[in-house]
């Protein structure tokens, strides 16, 4: 019996992607994963569409001892386009994205760092991080801006509102530099536990709330998503920004910043303007 976990990829189309990962389950996959075959950027997809290229490699991971001949016989009946068989050494998988992730800096003062990374925190502001399957450790141009403003502003003693918070790393943030209270949301429940968990980690107290929840109005608003997004959101996140608070909007290519622009604008005022390797991020200010 082999020692090495087996991944399988296939090449399919949108059309059949259902069917190859209804294939992958059936024939015992412990996970199955996508990526573009043609190397196409995907934007973020409007409420109901399905978000997948035209082309995926898919790929399912199965336990070792696993029979790879059945499998890729398997997969040819069905007339499914096989791309590869790998042999993967055992490893503790879910602590792999530690070797990517080394501690960094935002500003002057701000860090964030891998749990149980060990560094030398005099002078500094620390948030300890495991984002487990959420998005956000601020490694991406989107979050990096973000955490930057918070450096940089006075955070202390304000109302903080992070919508669609991922990991939590910005409300966290906030906390750390002296927000009192701090509201967490996003529409994945897996994005709310490891934000509850990341804020106890780094024993800040934030409240985590899913969509649809009336928001009492924050000083400081963070909105970190997609421009799509942020524009559909215009108008409930003004609602949430308290009379003379800032909304701080990332997420936006450097097209698309006009087209955020326009459906913020006679809402609320602009401030700022930043851009970072392609991504934008605008500060505005509610009246």
């Amino acid at each position: 019996m082999s020692r090495s976990w087996i991944n399988v990829t296939a090449r399919v189309d949108r059309q059949r992607l259902s069917q190859l990962e209804n294939w992958f389950r059936e024939m015992g996959a412990l996970s199955v994963t996508m990526k573009d075959a043609q190397d196409l950027p995907l934007f973020e997809p409007t409420p109901g569409e399905q978000p997948v290229w035209d082309q995926m490699l898919v790929t399912g991971l199965f336990h070792p001892g696993v029979r790879v001949e059945r499998l890729t016989d398997s997969l040819r009946g069905r007339n499914f386009v096989l791309s590869r068989v790998e042999e993967l050494a055992d490893r503790a998988w879910e602590r792999e994205w530690l070797h990517r992730f080394k501690p960094m800096c935002f500003g002057d003062r701000l860090w964030v760092c891998p749990t149980g990374f060990d560094m030398d925190r005099r002078g500094k502001v620390v948030i300890d991080l495991d984002p487990g399957l959420a998005f956000g450790t601020g490694t991406h141009e989107t979050t990096r801006l973000c955490l930057e403003y918070l450096d940089a502003a006075r955070v202390n003693g304000l109302t903080v509102l992070d919508y669609g918070c991922g990991s939590g790393i910005l409300g966290i943030a906030a906390g750390k530099l002296g927000a009192k209270t701090v509201c967490c949301v996003d529409r994945d429940p897996q994005a709310l536990t490891a934000t509850q968990a990341n804020a106890a980690r780094n024993s800040v107290m934030v409240e985590t709330l899913m969509p649809g929840v009336e928001l009492p109005p924050a000083d400081l608003v963070l909105a970190n998503l997609l421009a799509q997004p942020l524009i559909e959101l215009a108008g409930l996140l003004t609602e949430a920004t308290a009379s003379g608070g800032r909304l701080v909007l990332s997420g936006i290519m450097e097209r698309q910043a006009d087209r955020v622009s326009e459906a913020w604008k006679g809402r609320v005022e602009p401030v700022s303007e930043t851009l970072l390797h392609g991504w934008v991020r605008q500060v505005w200010r509610k009246p």
